[in-house]
């Protein structure tokens, strides 16, 4: 059986079957309560760093919007608890972005980037081979990168409109000749996480991965994200039983609950990645055994 899936690719079955084996064999269960805890204990932080840097950048309503944004694309029942403290967060001016709070705050934000790491590494079988300091560097530099990224974006969302609103005082009907930015926040959204993940699966690792190497496994996570999302908000509607079980920390509950989820998915395609990797390895000596044959 296993003959026949090296000779003509792995069937849906049997990827599955495997990646499922090597994601409890690879303790996936525990790795993603980790990222999902250091996930969640990063993104206050976070926020913070970013409304610094957009007031260092010289906008203060910068990251108001882009977290608006992601708060509007967002399951309603997964954010709604979280969103007075969010907005409490946004509205604090925050000055001194080189100041040791920040420094802080950044190695705060540090720690789900690197539990994504770890797991990504247990996924590809891959042993950290790079240096603490590499490490720390590599960390922070994705944080402040995500925080300029977003930012940009967010200068996108403000300009947009007013781009629209120009181009139609010169050709009026232009805003129902095309989709409105209403229309495009899902679709926008979708291909923003799938840059993420991306991004994740490119630089995280300890191993130099080519887009088609890693694609499968970033589609895998996006789409199954999207359903999860989608599934889990209506089981927060209509069965919930975290409000019975938790009482006021049932909001934070969900939310935790839903990113250790997100987290399996996300260390699950990294293992259909690997399982994809050494099917091709094995195919590839096979076909040098039969030429040399």
């Amino acid at each position: 059986m296993a003959e026949e899936d090296d000779d003509s690719g792995p069937s849906v079955t049997a990827l599955a079957r495997e990646s499922f084996y090597r994601l409890f064999a690879d303790e996936a269960i525990p790795l993603a309560g980790n990222i999902a805890f250091r996930t969640l204990f990063s993104i206050f932080p976070f926020l913070i760093f970013l409304t610094a840097l957009a007031g260092f950048f010289g906008n203060d309503h910068l990251a108001e919007d882009i977290v608006t944004y992601l708060l509007s694309v967002a399951p309603e029942q997964l954010v709604k608890p979280l969103v007075p403290e969010i907005r409490s967060i946004l509205t604090v001016p925050r000055t001194g972005l080189l100041s040791l709070s920040a420094v802080l705050t950044i190695w705060s934000a540090m720690g789900g980037v690197d539990s994504v790491r770890v797991g990504l590494n247990r996924a590809y079988d891959l042993r950290e081979h790079r240096t603490t300091l590499w490490l720390y560097f590599m960390n922070v530099l994705f944080v402040v990168l995500s925080a300029i990224f977003l930012l940009a974006f967010a200068l996108l969302i403000v300009l947009a409109p007013v781009v629209i609103a120009a181009i139609e005082a010169r050709a009026p009907g232009f805003r129902q000749s095309v989709a409105t930015l209403d229309q495009l926040r899902y679709p926008v959204a979708i291909l923003m996480l799938t840059a993420g993940v991306l991004l994740c699966h490119k630089v995280l690792p300890a191993k130099r991965l080519n887009i088609l190497e890693v694609l499968p496994g970033v589609v895998l996570t996006v789409v199954t994200w999207v359903f999860l999302s989608s599934a889990f908000s209506i089981y927060l509607v209509n069965f919930n039983t975290f409000a019975s079980t938790y009482a006021s920390l049932s909001g934070l509950f969900a939310a935790m609950f839903f990113l250790y989820l997100a987290a399996l998915v996300l260390i699950l395609g990294g293992e259909v990645n690997r399982v994809l990797e050494v099917r091709r390895l094995l195919r590839a000596r096979r076909f040098m055994g039969d030429g040399g044959a």
